[in-house]
């Protein structure tokens, strides 16, 4: 083995450690492997940053702004109220929310639509008493199993058309040709859940569902020196019996009072711990005599008459992952500040400027009103929703915006014009007819995702250059004999083991490498094995993190860990086989 080959496998080796650990973020992470490998030699810099030449960049970040603009123009809320309808069994509802959600991902990217849906399917499950984590996996699992049914229906999808952009094999897909295994997916994923996965789905209680556990916040208050409350009994108070909260616990003087009686009295700087829903925020400020018991880190210089109450759900590249709140600098960076932290659906129980952010964490914000305009784009969260107030999409440019969608698929379809100019005329067209505007579609460009894809996209040009891809395909050709089926199916596993422990983007620039060094070794095509990875890289079923929209229905659904392996572990059986089956008979070897 070479220099550079051991040098990249290190490097490799660390990546995915770091990746896993969740220590930094993925996207950071991969900019610090393509510089390590540029330091050390192993490539030049034009081999380094060639994947930022790639078209599928473009593409991605263009279609970031047409997302944008859909949701912005509010297209997709004419008719979903309608389509669900009245009352009806989870296992009606369930393919009356997932088949429009496929069909609207196969060309529109899953996170907007995900973020459309889920205000809608809560509010839905309110008003006919359901309870919406029998929904919410469905919703995330259809936006998946969706995007597969084009080339434009995930960002996973145009990286791997970008990668094989120059081969003959790229001539041969056209806009909905993944669609020959992608509909089949959705076929299996839709009567398995009315079949069997409804039954698995947990009946939880979301971080939104207005019970008074449904979302779990702690809200430290403390007693002001000299206040109104002070020397006062906890009935007297009138902090016996909150609408939105109850009295976890009191700290005096360095104890911990758990079971707090009414008649414990109230004393200057005693902090008093509040559990419930984040509407006890407003409802605990309304008491003359307390004030936030972290007063320096929940500081914030914005008129109360101005201010809101939004949650938001960390996102897995976020830079306040491994940070402490305190630490973070969040309310420097974004205006806001962070009230309490929920993980899993549970109140963390220690100081709010103590806790370590992690992703999928959901996150209660006090920030000015205007702070959901601001941030609507920004990759370190993903809103979900202002509390006190609710947005209304601007209908009257919907037409407009579902016109010019229609017309680029006639132009992609027809063969008119390529996929990256009708995507960039695309992008012009909805910014002239004012569909988005430009600080919008500036927003709405994920620049971390990009620099993740053309990071590692330098990372896997080095698996290549160095030899290790053909290692790692000589390796799985001796355990699979020879089989090329052995070998698409083996390629499989391993694409969906790495997609559920890092990211879809990042498992498919790494298998990539592989798939051509199998062509190679078995003389056999590289479409089959470039569509396997295509596939599974999306087919994150068993985690929350292996994909965006997994982890934006966590907090919604009140979801734990072990939920989406449970739900997810038979129907990601299911895809598995039948990619491995269907692939080789749409695209032979």
């Amino acid at each position: 083995m070479t220099v550079d080959a051991t040098i990249t496998i290190l490097i490799l080796v660390s990546f995915l450690v770091v990746a896993v650990s969740g220590r930094l973020a993925v996207d950071f992470a991969l900019v610090l492997c393509m510089t390590a490998l540029l330091v050390s030699g192993v490539l030049t810099p034009n081999e380094a940053f060639q994947g930022f030449a790639n078209p599928a960049l473009f593409i991605i970040a263009c279609f970031y702004v047409v997302s944008a603009a859909i949701k912005e123009s509010g297209a997709l809320h004419w008719w979903i109220m309608r389509w669900l309808g009245q009352r009806k069994p989870v296992s009606r509802a369930i393919p009356r929310i997932m088949w429009p959600v496929a069909l609207i991902s196969s060309v529109i990217s899953n996170t907007p639509v995900v973020a459309i849906f889920i205000p809608l399917i809560q509010d839905w499950c309110r008003r006919h008493n359901i309870t919406a984590s029998k929904l919410l996996i469905p919703l995330s699992y259809a936006s998946i199993l969706g995007g597969t049914c084009t080339l434009i229906g995930t960002s996973t999808n145009l990286l791997v058309v970008g990668m094989l952009q120059g081969t003959p094999e790229a001539d041969e897909l056209s806009l909905f040709t993944p669609a020959l295994v992608g509909l089949p997916l959705v076929v299996i994923g839709v009567l398995y859940f009315v079949v069997l996965g409804h039954r698995l789905l947990p009946a939880r209680q979301g971080i939104s569902e207005s019970t008074p556990d449904s979302r779990e916040y702690a809200v430290s208050m403390r007693v002001e020196e000299g206040g109104a409350l002070s020397g006062m009994t906890i009935a007297d108070a009138g902090l016996r019996h909150l609408q939105h909260s109850f009295l976890s616990e009191l700290q005096s003087k360095g104890h911990v009072i758990p079971a707090v009686g009414p008649e414990e009295i109230l004393k200057d700087n005693d902090i008093l711990v509040f559990v419930g829903q984040p509407e006890a925020v407003s409802e605990l400020r309304q008491f003359r005599g307390l004030v936030p018991a972290e007063g320096e880190i929940l500081k914030l210089d914005v008129p109360y008459s101005s201010r809101a109450l939004i949650e938001a759900v960390v996102s897995p590249t976020s830079n306040l992952v491994g940070k402490t709140v305190k630490e973070s600098t969040f309310r420097t960076l974004f205006g806001g500040v962070i009230l309490s932290v929920s993980r899993n659906g549970q109140r963390i129980s220690q100081k709010v400027g103590s806790i370590v952010v992690r992703s999928g964490d959901t996150l209660l914000l006090e920030a000015a009103r205007g702070f959901v305009r601001r941030h609507r784009y920004n990759r370190d969260f993903l809103l979900l929703s202002r509390i006190d107030d609710a947005t209304i999409p601007n209908l009257s440019k919907a037409p407009v915006a579902l016109g010019l969608l229609g017309l680029f698929i006639v132009l992609v379809v027809t063969g008119s014009l390529s996929l990256i100019a009708a995507s960039l005329l695309l992008v012009i067209a909805l910014g002239a007819t004012k569909c988005i505007s430009l600080e919008f579609a500036q927003r709405s460009v994920d620049m971390r995702l990009l620099l993740a894809i053309g990071a590692s996209l330098a990372l896997g040009f080095a698996l290549q250059k160095t030899g290790l891809a053909g290692l790692a395909a000589q390796g799985i050709m001796s355990l699979a004999d020879g089989n090329p089926y052995i070998n698409l199916l083996l390629l499989y596993v391993v694409t969906v083991i790495v997609t559920e422990l890092i990211t879809n983007n990042a498992a498919a620039v790494l298998m990539f490498p592989l798939a051509q060094s199998l062509s190679l070794e078995l003389d056999a095509s590289l479409l089959p094995f470039v569509m396997t990875i295509m596939f599974a890289a999306s087919a994150s079923f068993l985690t929350p993190f292996g994909y965006q929209t997994n982890l934006m229905v966590q907090g919604p659904g009140g979801y734990q860990f072990g939920d989406y392996f449970r739900v997810g572990i038979l129907l990601s059986l299911l895809v598995g086989a039948t990619v491995v089956f269907l692939v080789p008979i749409v695209w032979p070897f």
